[in-house]
């Protein structure tokens, strides 16, 4: 295990805590992890629309788990990839 995916486990870990399945919430609580962070609008809708493709989140088995990390790592690869990220 690669030390970026044991990091994307550990934020899942604390959206699993927190409850968090819808994606808007799972966007919203990760740019709050990470700062707290305020992006633009328009950054904002591409976040919650990349993450909404896969539907909620789901913390229920392990293969749902998986499958909810591999999202989790590829949303904050996109949130560290935005400009309010790169100048915060």
């Amino acid at each position: 295990m690669t030390s970026r995916d044991q990091a994307s486990k550990t934020w899942v870990y604390r959206f699993i805590a927190k409850g968090d399945t819808s994606t808007d919430t799972v966007v919203e609580s990760a740019l709050d992890l990470m700062g707290p962070l305020e992006v633009n609008p328009q950054s904002l809708v591409e976040l919650n629309g990349f993450v909404a493709d896969g539907g909620d989140f789901s913390w229920k088995s392990a293969d749902d788990i998986e499958k909810s990390t591999v999202r989790v790592s590829e949303l904050l690869q996109l949130i560290v990839s935005l400009r309010e990220y790169q100048y915060a």
